[in-house]
């Protein structure tokens, strides 16, 4: 097994006017997860570390350069850079502040080891690749070049380059990017050359005298399989007849079934998988979730052969891979299973994701969203010092690994209970016309009013819109401000994207003082299976005592109100989904929506260029 340790770590890349990636910064860990909608820039961030610091690099071109709005053609002064800064590790994976002397890193960048000025003269590589117009060539020119200095992100593109001398592809090659893309596929790979598995394939790494021994037996399988077979002995005669008309100089026509050069064995090499109970078949009759798994696996194969060539052979080789959508194809339990294949490969890994059940299992820390707005994308991390112990614990336990979606949603809601969780979505969708999946809301039930602080934070932290839609009790909305405040957020009363629900009451209490009882009482028949349920609950528990010790008194004018209000509390799970279909059908579009909920809808509509849907329900 190759040691996991390379003596290097690529710490920090910065992107500068590739496609969406007008400015952006991203710190790499052992493991990298890139999360964000579709077209944030998560390939554009993976293929601009590719083209500068990748394996068989992809290059720049035109058509990479950012091109701001109105622009058809980007200007000529305009340049393409991508920073990748390199730190040295000790032995225990930790970043130390200088190369050893006489290493193979200190040979193989010699004065391309810089030291930084802002943090204790810590040693450091950093590699500068751009894409710049030269008027003297009329072309575009890629360079790389050593960094002096590596300063703060706000002036990075300042920073000062040594002019001395170029980065040649030797000193790039031992720690070069390997990508993997969505497409890979290890059926297509068997055939392609240059591929991961041609590379390992191509050197069966046998001695000349075995290469001369099965060679001699592969002329011999082949002239026995053509001396038997009549079909090919009579293609091979037939063939024949293309020797007097190509070549006067006579000459000889063979068919060979099987490769006769061991070299050309790995051309025709094919994989087989037998799944329990059934018949073996090779991979090409396979779905595309076995074949693309299985490339996977034989890159983690050449990291670590490789690995372990550099190994005996003393020299280094840092394992750095990008893998784009390594769910594709994978049904979720196998994508919750294949992250620990993910987590196997040695070295760096950098990984875009959709999948929330991949993105759960990650560290928290290990997180980048990917944001695109108007154009420009953004990139987040989060700031894990702001949180203790217990509160790390809560939001990977009751958010990460539970509502993995919420990473990568376009904007949260949160409430605290059950009854929101059934009723909001379905009068979302009567309001917008379309299921909140859709539009890529998360609503998302937190579990109780001490569990806003995660939900809220993680939000931020990751730049995501939120929304708090609460009930109006003291002690719900005391709870609530606490988490704010904790956040440097005004009260609930005073935060423009929280919304409570006023008087004091809850969901069910604020429908009746709205004057929804018709409708609550239909859903009361329709659910309990009984005409006038509410008049025999009433006859039945009036005068009764409550959990509390109180004593009930329908008699009085609101009485009744009263008595829905109860027994809506004893049966929410069962009356929130039709109560919210009842009430999102209702013919009267200004009744349709209870006060509250047509604030917040309206809210996150301007937010987000929304409109109501303006057709009357049915």
């Amino acid at each position: 097994m190759a040691d996991p340790n390379s003596g290097i770590k690529i710490t920090d890349v910065r992107v500068s006017n590739f496609r969406s990636l007008k400015n952006v910064e991203v710190s790499l860990g052992d493991l990298t997860i890139l999360i964000g909608a579709n077209n944030a820039g998560k390939t554009n961030f993976l293929d601009a570390l590719y083209a500068a610091i990748g394996a068989g690099r992809k290059l720049f071109g035109q058509d990479d350069v950012r091109l701001e709005a109105g622009e058809s053609l980007p200007p000529k002064d305009r340049v393409i850079t991508v920073d990748a800064r390199i730190r040295p590790l000790e032995a225990d994976g930790c970043i130390v502040g200088k190369f050893p002397e006489g290493g193979f890193w200190t040979a193989l960048w010699g004065s391309g080891i810089k030291q930084d000025m802002e943090s204790d003269f810590d040693e450091f590589v950093g590699i500068r690749t751009t894409l710049a117009w030269n008027p003297s060539k009329g072309d575009y020119v890629v360079e790389r070049r050593f960094l002096n200095e590596w300063r703060a992100f706000d002036n990075w593109l300042a920073s000062k380059l040594d002019e001395k001398s170029r980065v040649n592809a030797a000193q790039i090659e031992p720690l070069a990017l390997h990508y993997i893309d969505a497409k890979r596929d290890l059926e297509d790979d068997l055939r392609k050359q240059g591929s991961f598995w041609r590379r390992m394939t191509e050197d069966l790494g046998l001695s000349p005298v075995d290469v001369e021994a099965f060679e001699k037996i592969l002329t011999d399988l082949n002239h026995d399989l053509v001396g038997k077979s009549g079909i090919l002995k009579h293609l091979q005669d037939n063939l024949a007849n293309i020797q007097p008309v190509v070549s006067a100089e006579g000459g000889e026509i063979g068919i060979s079934p099987v490769a006769r050069k061991l070299r050309d064995l790995s051309k025709g090499i094919d994989v087989s998988f037998t799944a329990a109970g059934s018949q073996s078949f090779p991979l090409g009759r396979h779905g595309m979730g076995t074949r693309s798994l299985a490339a996977l696996l034989v890159f983690r194969a050449f990291a670590s052969w490789k690995g372990k060539q550099a190994v005996e052979a003393g020299d280094h080789l840092h394992s750095f891979l990008a893998l784009e959508e390594p769910e594709a194809h994978l049904h979720p339990q196998a994508q919750r299973s294949f992250f620990s294949q993910v987590k196997s490969i040695p070295g760096q890994r950098i990984v875009s994701t959709h999948s929330p059940y991949f993105a759960g299992q990650a560290g928290l820390s290990d997180l980048r969203l990917f944001t695109r707005r108007n154009g420009e994308t953004t990139v987040s991390k989060l700031d894990m010092s702001a949180l203790d112990s217990d509160e790390v614990m809560k939001l990977r336990h009751g958010v990460v690994n539970t509502r993995g979606d919420l990473l990568f949603a376009r904007a949260a809601i949160f409430f605290e209970g059950e009854t929101e969780e059934q009723a909001l979505p379905i009068l979302a969708e009567a309001f917008w016309g379309c299921n909140i999946h859709e539009l890529g809301f998360s609503f998302v039930k937190v579990g109780g009013n001490s569990n806003y602080f995660p939900f809220i934070w993680l939000a931020e932290q990751l730049a995501i819109p939120w929304y708090v839609f609460s009930d109006g009790e003291p002690y719900t909305i005391g709870r609530l401000d606490g988490a704010l405040n904790k956040l440097g957020k005004p009260k609930a009363v005073a935060c423009h994207n929280v919304f409570v629900i006023p008087g004091g009451r809850n969901f069910e209490s604020q429908l009746v003082a709205e004057g929804y009882l018709p409708e609550i009482e239909k859903v009361f028949d329709l659910v309990k299976g009984k005409t006038n349920f509410l008049d025999d609950y009433i006859s039945r528990l009036n005068g009764n005592q409550r959990k509390g010790r109180t004593t009930r008194n329908y008699t009085t004018t609101d009485g009744r109100q009263k008595a829905a209000c109860d027994a809506m509390s004893e049966s929410k799970t069962r009356l929130a989904e039709p109560l919210a279909s009842v009430l999102s059908a209702i013919p009267d579009e200004t009744r349709r929506f209870p006060a509250c909920i047509r604030a917040l809808f309206n809210k996150i509509s301007a937010d987000h260029d929304l409109r109501q849907v303006s057709k009357e329900a049915s």
